[in-house]
Formats: C-alpha cells, sequence, structure tokens
C-alpha cells in the first residue's frame, strides 16, 4: 500500500482558523497535525474547525490527537470542531465513541457558528465604562 502525502490547509474565516486535512490520518502522519494543532494554541487561537471532507480514512491516533487538541483548548474556554466526516471516518467516529467527545457539524459554516455561539457562554469581562 503505498503511503499519500497527508496535505494541511490553513484559512481564517471570521477569525477562526479552519484547517483542512486532506488525505488520510494515520499513525505516521498523526504527529505532524498534532504539532500544527499545538502551535496554534502557543499562537493562543483557541477555537478551531477541522475540515475532514478530504479524509477517506482516519485511525485512532488520528481521532486521539484531535480528541486531546480539544482537551486542551477547552482548558482555555477554547474548542474543536469537526465538520465534513464522511464515509469511513464517521463509521470510526461512532465505533469509537467519539462522537459523545468531539462535536462533528456537517460543513465549516455550522461548525463556526457553533463556536461564536459557545463564547456567549464563558463570555469575557464587559469593558469597564469610563
Amino acid at each position: 500500500r503505498k503511503i499519500k502525502a497527508m496535505l494541511i490547509h490553513e484559512k481564517i474565516l471570521d477569525t477562526i482558523p479552519v484547517v483542512s486535512i486532506e488525505g488520510e490520518v494515520d499513525l505516521y502522519n498523526a504527529k505532524e497535525l498534532k504539532d500544527i494543532l499545538d502551535q496554534k494554541i502557543k499562537n493562543q487561537q483557541y477555537e478551531i474547525v477541522i475540515n475532514l471532507e478530504k479524509v477517506p480514512f482516519m485511525d485512532s491516533s488520528g481521532i486521539g490527537t484531535l480528541v486531546t487538541a480539544m482537551y486542551k483548548l477547552k482548558k482555555y474556554h477554547g474548542n474543536l470542531k469537526v465538520c465534513n466526516v464522511h464515509g469511513s471516518v464517521a463509521k470510526v467516529f461512532k465505533l469509537t465513541g467519539m462522537e459523545s467527545h468531539l462535536q462533528v457539524h456537517e460543513n465549516e459554516k455550522v461548525a463556526i457558528e457553533s463556536l461564536i455561539a459557545e463564547r456567549g457562554e464563558n463570555p469575557p469581562a464587559p469593558p469597564t465604562p469610563n
């Protein structure tokens, strides 16, 4: 089985980083994904959307990477949302019970709306009147 490279594309939508992965995520390249997510946390980007539309396969190490990042982000009152999960990846999410940990949305727009809505639940302190 030929190992295809995993590509990671990044963009910002409504101030929120969206990381789109292309290709299979497995034991061999999950660390690359972890490093990118850790870097975002270092850069104080505490809300992240992961788009899995172009991911045909993800093993437990890939899912573990996402869950670990989500718990790190929650420490900073942030979160990680996953969108466009399909096919075998959706099956793995179900089988591993990941749906109870990771919030899966149908697309980027819905994932971003849900992150923005959650900001209201942990509101920053209101500005002091001068």
